[in-house]
């Protein structure tokens, strides 16, 4: 988890250099067909999936905001206000076959959309799709696939990238 948090980080990072905008610009993330396809998988042996819709994403951030203590607590719970669904898949138990059919049906899902950072780390591959807004100032859709540590995360709405920025200043401090 700790490697998609920073892959998040990364992204807004980059975003905030303006080396995403120099990436070709593909297809949007069909979010959709993500979640048929995890759908189709979910309830097969070794498959766990986690979903928050968006009623449980607004009381999280409900939650959250009523324990944030500090201004750069606020600031990390901003990233939430245009997230409307979650859902994490971590299929590592299962077997080899229903793994790569899972990998093979969401790569070529992924193959159309836009990806905006892929980062090589000890034979691992992290690939983070989304769509970015023609400002630079927002993405939707994110989807962070490892295909090698058999996982998932989309996170389905809006992210503002200089939320983002806020909390990653918040960090460096």
């Amino acid at each position: 988890m700790k490697k998609i948090i920073a892959m998040v980080m990364l992204v807004a990072m980059t975003a905030g250099t303006g080396i995403i905008h120099a990436s070709a610009r593909k297809g949007s993330v069909d979010s959709s067909a993500i979640l048929k396809v995890v759908g189709k998988y979910q309830g097969k042996e070794g498959f766990e999936t986690v979903t928050f819709g968006n009623l449980a994403v607004g009381l999280v951030r409900l939650i959250a905001n009523a324990a944030a203590e500090t201004p750069e607590d606020k600031a990390a719970l901003d990233i939430m206000d245009g997230i409307s669904k979650f859902v994490a898949v971590e299929y590592d138990d299962a077997e080899a076959s229903v793994k790569a059919s899972f990998n093979k049906e969401i790569s070529a899902l992924l193959a159309g959309a836009e990806k905006i950072v892929e980062v090589k780390d000890d034979g691992d591959s992290v690939d983070i799709y989304g769509t970015l807004s023609k400002d630079g100032e927002k993405i939707r859709d994110i989807i962070i696939h490892v295909p090698e540590e058999s996982s998932i995360l989309c996170i389905f709405g809006t992210v503002d990238i200089n939320d983002l920025g806020k909390v990653m200043k918040a960090a460096d401090e």
